[in-house]
């Protein structure tokens, strides 16, 4: 009966080893698949300098914005 047991457990054991080693394989192969959908979009080609030009363009509009605050509170 206790020979039953050990192999029941030793089973179960091996089994669910089986299980999460095809459910990380799946799941790699998920997160890979999705690496590489970002790698391969125009953006993520994007120079960095066009932040920078975005960034400097909003500068003259802010200025704007204060100066007709004060305008507006004299």
């Amino acid at each position: 009966m206790w020979l039953w047991i050990a192999i029941g457990v030793c089973l179960l054991l091996v089994f669910s080893l089986l299980v999460g080693m095809a459910l990380a394989r799946v799941l790699g192969t998920i997160g890979r698949e999705i690496s590489e959908l970002y790698e391969t979009e125009d953006w993520a080609k994007a120079p960095p300098t066009r932040a920078l030009k975005d960034a400097n363009e909003g500068e003259p509009q802010e200025a704007e914005r204060k100066r007709g605050r004060l305008s507006r509170l004299r």
